[in-house]
């Protein structure tokens, strides 16, 4: 099952990058740009945010799909192209600290992953595609939606990461 793939990706694709990174190398980045430690907590909290209301909605069945015909046709670019369009503004709810503690942002991410897998895991899946969560840019998002948007958008910031540790390794040399 493609969602299972994609669940299964999520942390290698995001953590199996950062080991052994030294403080300063967690909160370094050229200027304007996140520093690692900031894009894992900015996945960290907005994963968070989404998976606890998905549980927190995983019983309804009188949700009604949100989306403007905009909001529509983002989403099936998004989901379907799989790339995040180039300068989008971060929600508010998803910005990261300043400096985050990267121990918590892992911790935080890694248990995101979990409850989003179990929830998958867990939830049959005609009541996974009827409970929505809204999400800023495309409208409302089901179950497997949701875990496909989480794939593109660490894909995403994975790439930002590889291009943060070029950076870092480019800085020593």
């Amino acid at each position: 099952m493609k969602t299972r793939r994609q669940l299964a990706a999520l942390e290698p694709m995001i953590l199996g990058r950062l080991h052994g990174l030294t403080d300063a190398q967690w909160h370094a980045a050229p200027d304007g740009r996140w520093t690692i430690a900031q894009i894992l907590h900015h996945l960290a909290i907005g994963f968070d945010a989404v998976v606890q209301r998905l549980e927190e909605r995983k019983d309804r069945t009188d949700l009604v799909r949100r989306a403007s015909a905009r909001q529509q046709l983002a989403r099936h670019l998004l989901l379907g192209i799989g790339r995040i369009p180039p300068g989008r503004k971060t929600p508010a709810v998803a910005r990261p600290d300043e400096r985050p503690d990267p121990a918590l942002a892992t911790a935080q991410y890694r248990m995101a992953v979990a409850r989003l897998t179990s929830l998958a895991e867990t939830l049959p899946a005609e009541q996974q595609v009827r409970v929505f969560v809204q999400h800023p840019v495309v409208g409302d998002l089901n179950v497997p939606e949701w875990i496909r948007f989480f794939y593109v958008h660490n894909r995403h910031h994975a790439h930002q990461i590889t291009v943060r540790l070029r950076w870092l390794r480019q800085r020593k040399g």
